[in-house]
């Protein structure tokens, strides 16, 4: 059976290199990407979104990122991302929280275009976060 190895870094932390998986899930700019081995030759833009991967024969590993790039090229799967978190390390109680103060900033009519967007994302990474610690 042919595996993919799976690198992950972002400016905090190497969660993985040469990770050995059957299977990677990654939110794209373009939609959900599934990444399987002998995938195409790929670079992509990460949007924030859950990502999971699946060791072999274990249950998929699930998470949480926000932004960044990937690469698949001879089955090794990149990731370069701003942030991310693992389903065991997201606290609930502090994404609810973020998820209210994202809302009522967003309620205030005197944001600019860039504080808008800043809390549109800080609300739909809340929000993520809460759905895949339910999962």
């Amino acid at each position: 059976m042919e595996l993919l190895k799976l690198s992950i870094l972002s400016p905090e932390r190497r969660l993985a290199e040469g990770l050995v998986v059957e299977e990677v899930n990654l939110p794209g700019t373009q939609g959900q990407v599934q990444i399987l081995p002998s995938h195409a030759p790929i670079v992509g833009v990460l949007q924030t979104g859950p990502f999971s991967y699946k060791k072999p024969g274990s249950e998929p590993v699930l998470g949480v990122i926000s932004t960044g790039f990937f690469e698949v090229l001879g089955n090794h799967v990149r990731l370069m991302v701003e942030t991310l978190e693992l389903k065991g390390e997201i606290d609930l109680d502090r994404a609810r929280k973020a998820q209210e103060m994202a809302e009522e900033t967003l309620q205030k009519a005197n944001l600019d275009e860039h504080q808008f967007r800043k809390y549109q994302l800080k609300l739909q990474r809340a929000i993520i976060r809460q759905q895949v610690a339910g999962h």
